[in-house]
């Protein structure tokens, strides 16, 4: 019987901090509640913190751009075309890229462009160069996909050391 009832009682406990730690959860989502006194009486005020609004919507960023195609990082939005639109094979290309940061997320500092074939295990066999048009747009010169097939376009975003990564599969024929 003690067996049971100790069995009881843990679940019962058990139970209990999860309810604790869901009320804490959903408390976090409430508006905060400061209780001040002022000469022997108490006043509530609530106080709600505003949301914090996007630098660019996601389904805003590169809307600009004509032939755009969008691919997300944990904290990006990359919009970007190849120039011209249609990669060709064999023969250099640009990219046009904006790096808008989703709710939260600091400007970019930097970008980077590479592609690769993984089914091949090789990438390009030039490096682009990266210029900045503006604070979120830049211009990648000099990619070139030196063979027809599945390639895997690469985009690092930087703010400052840290770097996030995006990628987007591109089919060249």
């Amino acid at each position: 019987m003690t067996a049971a009832r100790d069995a009881a009682l843990r679940a019962w406990s058990f139970s209990r901090r999860l309810g604790v730690i869901a009320l804490s959860a959903m408390s976090a989502a409430l508006p905060s509640t400061v209780h001040a006194q002022a000469q022997g009486q108490t006043r509530v005020q609530t106080q709600v913190q505003p949301p914090v609004a996007p630098a660019r919507a996601a389904a805003q960023c590169g809307a600009e751009l004509e032939g755009v195609q969008r691919v997300e990082s944990a904290h990006y939005v990359i919009a970007w075309r190849a120039d011209p639109q249609k990669i060709p094979v064999g023969r250099h290309f640009a990219v046009d890229l904006i790096a808008c940061p989703k709710a939260g997320a600091p400007a970019a500092s930097s970008v980077g462009v590479d592609a690769s074939m993984p089914a091949h295990g090789h990438g390009m066999n030039y490096k682009p160069s990266i210029k900045a048009a503006s604070a979120e747009r830049w211009r990648a010169d000099g990619l070139m996909f030196h063979m027809p097939g599945q390639w895997e376009m690469v985009f690092d975003v930087r703010v400052g050391d840290l770097s996030e990564r995006a990628k987007q599969a591109v089919s060249v024929r």
